[in-house]
């Protein structure tokens, strides 16, 4: 189907209606838009609404997607392109949080899809593509172009790995490329947590060979540094501090191993059976307790008391304030990941 020459709504909606139907289900809101003009005049109403909205608060999904919808309707565009601009409006939303966080401290997301599978000879690891930088494709100069402002970039997709960077206090902001879906199932997580982040959507999907606005990529790269105090809520000081109570150091503080005995970890797996039961039952639950996990438990029971304490952990200097929890509340919010962990077994 040929592509309209216009950004004249009227020209767009058969064509993306169409679209959207072939797509069926949830698939038909995350149409893109067909033409650079169409998609720069979505970004342009998405960044007059955000400077009108209140940004002590993280706007949740269906606040977003109610805000988007709206500005589709005012400017006369389908219901189709919704994903796509709840994308823009969010990204429009963390741009001056963004700013306020150093380059330094900042993650950037690229796509292998992005790469040329015919010429690119580039391994993986258990973080993503390692690329070579032989010049194949657009992903060797963006993520030299972000190392030298002093990002740390990876070219990879899915939650996991973010989500483990985040909470490793690694880095205070996420910017990112990819298609719809991958936004939908990375992005969800990183706004309910209320981490400043951006997203520019690919422009053609289909895991291979993709396409983007490399421009817009390399616009959003260049979101300079403005010092400045973080004014939205964010939950990320408590999921750091629930992430980081099963250290094995902190577990040990939290709940000293009363057995004693070596750690599974000097084991190397040999020895247990010359141990106590107890205590080998006891060194093969804390190397399970410290063995990873997402913590949702622990960190929703933090978030609970510092709800009904003022929610100070949740505020600009939430990291201080999430640094003087009261032992006794994490040993509460351990417990009850102890008897998740428990029912797994």
């Amino acid at each position: 189907m040929a592509t309209p020459a216009s950004d004249d709504p009227g020209l767009f909606t058969a064509a993306a209606l169409e679209a959207a139907g072939a797509l069926g289900g949830g698939r038909g809101i995350k149409v893109v838009p067909e033409t650079r003009p169409l998609r720069d005049r979505i970004r342009r109403c998405a960044e007059q609404l955000a400077s009108r909205l209140d940004k002590t608060r993280p706007m949740v999904r269906h606040e977003l997607q109610s805000r988007a919808r709206a500005v589709l309707a005012e400017e006369g565009l389908p219901e189709c392109y919704l994903g796509w601009t709840m994308v823009a409006l969010a990204s429009a939303f963390w741009r001056q949080q963004v700013a306020a966080v150093p380059v330094s401290r900042r993650l950037l997301l690229l796509p292998h899809c992005l790469r040329s599978t015919d010429l690119c000879t580039a391994p993986y690891n258990e973080l993503g593509l390692l690329c070579k930088d032989c010049g194949a494709c657009c992903l060797s100069k963006l993520r030299q172009e972000a190392q030298q402002l002093g990002y740390k970039v990876m070219i990879a997709e899915g939650s996991p790995a973010v989500m483990r960077i985040i909470l490793s206090g690694q880095v205070d902001a996420v910017l990112g490329v990819a298609c719809l879906d991958a936004l939908e199932r990375t992005l969800d997580k990183v706004l309910l947590a209320g981490i400043p982040c951006m997203a520019v959507p690919l422009t053609r999907g289909g895991c291979r060979d993709t396409a983007a606005d490399v421009d817009c990529i390399r616009q959003m790269i260049h979101t300079p540094f403005r010092p400045g105090t973080l004014c939205t809520r964010t939950y990320l000081h408590l999921m750091r501090t629930a992430a980081r109570m099963f250290e094995p150091a902190q577990l040990q503080q939290l709940v000293p191993r009363v057995r004693g005995g070596p750690a599974l970890a000097e084991t190397d797996g040999q020895g247990l059976e010359a141990l106590d039961p107890l205590a080998a039952t006891e060194a093969i639950a804390y190397d399970f307790l410290t063995a990873g996990g997402k913590h949702s438990r622990p960190f929703i029971t933090l978030a609970v008391y510092d709800a009904l304490t003022g929610g100070h952990c949740t505020s600009a200097d939430g990291a201080s304030a999430a640094a003087q929890l009261p032992e006794p509340v994490k040993r509460v919010a351990l417990a009850i990941e102890i008897f998740h962990k428990a029912s797994l077994i």
